[in-house]
């Protein structure tokens, strides 16, 4: 005898990191662009957020390569699910 089918269950992780890789890269990023600029002497900030230069220009990178992988997955997932219904 068969059991029943059962559909995959809602992406909300997937979704969630998506969304949250999405707020990241938009917080660091309007830092970035208000108070930071590339320059002669490379990347680099002014007050308040002078000491913190290297560390947004590493965040809003890291989370534009989080979000298109999440993205991605976030879509695959919610096509199975769509799919399974």
């Amino acid at each position: 005898m068969v059991g029943p089918m059962r559909a995959p269950p809602f992406p909300f992780v997937s979704l969630a990191m998506a969304v949250a890789a999405t707020v990241i890269l938009m917080i660091s990023s309007t830092i970035s662009e208000r108070h930071c600029a590339f320059g002669f002497g490379g990347f680099q900030c002014n007050s308040p957020v002078a000491g913190y230069g290297d560390m947004l220009l590493t965040v809003t990178l890291a989370s534009l390569a989080v979000l298109a992988v999440s993205a991605a997955i976030a879509t695959w997932r919610l096509i199975a699910w769509l799919r399974a219904r």
